[in-house]
Parts: C-alpha cells; sequence; structure tokens
C-alpha cells in the first residue's frame, strides 16, 4: 500500500517530503501553537465582566488556527503584504472592544503578534 501511496504522488507530482513537512506544519501551528500562546497569555489576560462560554473559546481558538494556517499559505506563496489583510480582518472583528477596554487591547495584540511569531517561526523552519 505505500508504494501505492508514493505512485499517487509522484503521479501528481508532489513529492512525499514537501507533502510530510506541509502535514508537520499544519500540526506544529494547530494544537501545540494554541496550548503555548494559552500558557503565555494566562498572566495577561483581562478580568472579564462575563464568564466567556466553552462554545467562544473553541470559536476563538479556530480562528486562531486559521489565521495561522492562512499566513502559513501566504508566506511559501511569498504573499508578504497579504499577511496584513489577515490580522487587519481580525482586528476589525475585534475593533469596538479593543477601543473600549485597554486590558483587553493589551490581551488581544500580545496573542497576535504570538500567533504570528510562531507560524513565521515555523514556516522558516520548513
Amino acid at each position: 500500500m505505500n508504494n501505492n501511496i508514493h505512485l499517487v504522488f509522484q503521479t501528481l507530482g508532489i513529492p512525499v517530503r514537501v507533502l510530510l513537512s506541509w502535514f508537520v506544519a499544519i500540526f506544529a501551528i494547530h494544537k501545540p501553537a494554541n496550548i503555548a500562546i494559552s500558557e503565555i497569555l494566562k498572566q495577561y489576560k483581562p478580568e472579564e465582566k462575563v464568564s466567556q462560554s466553552d462554545n467562544n473559546k473553541k470559536a476563538g481558538r479556530l480562528i486562531e488556527t486559521l489565521e495561522r494556517t492562512i499566513i502559513l499559505i501566504l508566506i511559501f506563496l511569498s504573499q508578504y503584504s497579504a499577511i496584513g489583510l489577515v490580522l487587519t480582518a481580525k482586528s476589525i472583528a475585534r475593533y469596538e472592544k479593543i477601543t473600549k477596554e485597554s486590558a483587553f487591547a493589551e490581551y488581544y495584540l500580545i496573542g497576535t503578534l504570538l500567533s504570528t511569531l510562531i507560524v513565521i517561526i515555523v514556516a522558516f523552519v520548513l
């Protein structure tokens, strides 16, 4: 079966090494990055007026993972200026909360910069 899989990738023109490196990169920017960012941000987390539901936390993690995946793809496509669009879209979605709560703005900025730094490191390691 291994030979059949290798033959499929060879027919498609996709080197197995490239596919494996993409798999490792996607894995690295998903769960390990979420855990690392959560642990680092614990000390900076602002007090919340209303407790955040578990679904909101899961949605935030998914958004972060999608953001890192898009940034990784843009880095490999050498579309560095488009990374700013991804970060801007994320900031627009949180604009009201960022402008009203300075503690959240700092927390948000640290999280975004950490997330971006992780994906840049993963991209250059590959």
